[in-house]
């Protein structure tokens, strides 16, 4: 029976009445010498049913338990899935774009990436998705580091992968936080969030394990097919309902996430129109996947939050409340969690807002990624002349360096403050 129903409390209040009509006709009935203990023990009784009665309202209001296997301990109702649950051999993503390999080698001379069309398995999950990927040009060079860490980016309701490409220009936008050095080389997965009505990216009651595929199946799914760093080498990062599923995603998995952002996202489940059919009804799924019940609740230290809403914004709930609810939240009941919130004081939920929001979003968590060893550095062959010359061993030692070494980027991550980077790139 779920602790947090009307229903349940409905019984308890009947037991209560019950037990008092029990102990009034009673009170006056007991034999002599029976009369004193049976007494005591029924008002132990009334007592112990008016703990139960407080504990059940503090229960329905905290949100403490949300049936008795959670009492117990016993319950794994609407726990994350496990992140690490897909065997790489299982795992499969498809490349539907063709020649993209070729086409990859002509954009990086350019120090261009590309974004490729793919579709996701989703062993776990059961859901096979199409998607875009981005390849960075390091990707394409021969003398390319060996793996590369991974951003998951998450659009929002109503909406796909392509707004990334056609609203955002991510391609541009990461190619040019790479080549100054912002942000290392990466990779960027855009998964497909939702079929037909949103999913808030959750595994729904008795419905499709969306968080599962989003958090478990793509991630696996990349790692299988590109060169990706090992253990938490991926971040989060979504506008609007994608920012929801970036927060809520980390914050249920923070041994795969480093780090999560959300761009004028919200942080209680349940909000976009249509998405209560998710839940049906249960408020413990409602409160297991509302990112501000989560801080509330479980405390947590992991992973680092970026929060990003203007002033400007008008939808309903308002970022800018949820924000600093949330940031509230956080430095109450998770101190040691790490958040940074970047507040801009005029734009809104448009396009051209999250197109300036990216970049210094992207700079916050990239120091938290970890970073691939550098490539072992390659000479070129000594010329034969001075190779021939064995008594100047010095000579050959002390050659110039050519122009066939890579141009080394730097990878000194210092970004500005988010609020000004936004504010500039907006004019002001």
């Amino acid at each position: 029976m779920d602790l947090l129903g009307l229903p349940f409390l409905l019984v308890l209040c009947g037991l209560a009445a019950a037990l008092l009509l029990a102990v009034g006709w009673s009170w006056s009935r007991w034999p002599r010498r029976l009369a004193l203990p049976a007494r005591a023990l029924c008002l132990l009784l009334v007592m112990a049913m008016g703990a139960v009665l407080a504990g059940d309202l503090l229960n329905r209001s905290e949100g403490f338990y949300s049936g008795f296997a959670d009492l117990l301990g016993t319950s794994s109702l609407h726990e994350p899935p496990g992140s690490f649950s897909v065997r790489r051999e299982e795992a499969q993503l498809d490349v539907l774009t063709p020649g993209w390999q070729a086409s990859g080698r002509r954009a990086a001379l350019n120090e261009q990436g590309i974004l490729v069309l793919v579709r996701f398995g989703g062993r776990r999950s059961g859901i096979s998705r199409t998607g875009l990927v981005y390849l960075p040009a390091d990707y394409f060079s021969p003398l390319r580091q060996a793996r590369f860490d991974v951003v998951e980016l998450f659009h929002g309701t109503p909406g796909g992968p392509g707004n990334f490409d056609g609203k955002l220009h991510i391609a541009h936008l990461l190619d040019t936080e790479i080549a100054t050095g912002r942000i290392p080389p990466v990779i960027a997965a855009i998964p497909t969030t939702y079929e037909h009505q949103s999913s808030e990216c959750v595994d729904a009651v008795r419905g499709q394990r969306n968080e599962t595929f989003l958090a478990v199946d793509v991630p696996a799914d990349i790692d299988a097919r590109f060169p990706v760093l090992p253990g938490r080498s991926f971040a989060a990062l979504g506008y609007s309902t994608g920012g929801f599923c970036a927060v809520n995603l980390a914050l249920h998995h923070p041994d795969r996430y480093a780090a999560a952002a959300s761009l004028s996202g919200y942080f209680t489940a349940g909000t976009d129109p249509g998405t209560s059919r998710l839940y049906r009804g249960s408020r413990a799924a409602l409160q297991h996947n509302s990112p501000l019940w989560w801080v509330t609740h479980r405390s947590p230290s992991a992973p680092p939050l970026y929060l990003f809403a203007s002033a400007g914004d008008h939808t309903r709930p308002n970022t800018l409340q949820q924000e600093a609810t949330l940031a509230a939240a956080v430095r109450r009941h998770a101190p040691r969690l790490l958040i940074n919130s970047a507040l801009l004081p005029y734009g809104g939920h448009t396009w051209s807002t999250w197109a300036a929001a990216i970049p210094p979003a992207l700079d916050w968590m990239a120091p938290f990624l970890p970073q691939a060893l550098a490539p072992p550095l390659t000479l070129p062959p000594a010329p034969l002349a001075l190779a021939a010359r064995d008594s100047e061993p010095a000579q050959a030692q002390s050659q110039p360096e050519t122009q066939s070494q890579p141009r080394r980027r730097s990878t000194r991550y210092s970004p500005a403050d988010s609020t000004m980077r936004v504010a500039r790139s907006f004019g002001a």
